[in-house]
């Protein structure tokens, strides 16, 4: 049962429970933030729980088991911490799924199992978030989508689709959601250490730690009024030119580029 009512600010993030999510949990709470982590994985969820106790005195980690792809479930949760932890300052959607296609086959289950997590899954939760800020026109939300998203690329067909459906909601809701007082942001990480770069085969240029990636976040989130957080800055810069190279030039790079 969670009870306990401060005027510390607080977090939800999503998929808390390793990777990026759990080294930014880790951060906040480093910083006096109350952080709440969730993930569907119960089991995680309170390992990562008891990781995250000992850190600091003065905020407080809550753990509360949801997964994204139930609307019932994340409108549940976030009542929860609105009304026994506090009203939630920065949501931070970074849950996702991740499924590389290693042999380009098409495979709608593929494709259908992440635009559940990965698209409605954050739908939701923004809707849960948006009923909630909008109540004192105050609050953050922040999208962890990916560079995979700025253009298409092979064997990335379902995962990129929902990361640049990610980028350009939104890019949407920032205009959108001014008149509820919330702010929009997007993160768009290069290769970070985590169990689901463990799965690729191919190699990943300037891979940094979750570490790394959970101090931009903070830098990114607390510090900056940017809408996009991007890192590393270089090589994310390069894969934005790559966004304005006319189809024929760009073709031909990638099939260069990976042999395919």
């Amino acid at each position: 049962m969670l009870f306990v009512l401060n005027k510390l600010k607080t977090i939800w993030i999503t998929g808390g429970s390793s990777g990026i999510g759990f080294a930014t949990a880790e951060k906040f709470l480093n910083e006096g933030w109350n952080v709440v982590i969730s993930s569907k994985n119960k089991e995680n969820l309170d390992k990562a729980k008891k990781k995250l106790e000992n850190i600091s005195n003065k905020s407080k980690v809550y753990s509360i088991k949801c997964d994204i792809s139930n609307r019932e479930e994340v409108i549940d949760t976030v009542k929860k911490i609105t009304s026994e932890i506090s009203s939630i300052d920065i949501g931070l959607l970074n849950a996702a799924a991740y499924s590389p296609n290693k042999t380009q086959e098409f495979d709608i289950k593929n494709y259908e199992v992440l635009i559940d997590v990965n698209l409605k899954g954050t739908l939701y939760c923004i809707e849960a978030l948006k009923n909630e800020m909008q109540k004192n026109k105050n609050g953050n939300i922040a999208i962890v989508s990916s560079p995979v998203g700025y253009r298409g690329l092979p064997t990335a067909g379902a995962y990129g689709m929902t990361k640049a459906g990610l980028i350009n909601i939104a890019e949407s809701l920032f205009f959108d959601f001014k008149k509820f007082g919330i702010k929009i942001k997007v993160i768009n990480p290069g290769f970070i250490k985590s169990k689901s770069t463990d799965l690729n085969t191919f190699p990943m240029p300037f891979k940094k730690s979750a570490k790394f990636a959970a101090e931009k976040i903070y830098l990114g989130l607390v510090k900056t009024n940017k809408f996009e957080i991007i890192f590393p800055t270089f090589f994310l810069m390069i894969l934005k030119f790559g966004r304005i190279l006319p189809y024929t030039l760009y073709f031909y790079l990638i099939t260069r580029i990976t042999g395919l």
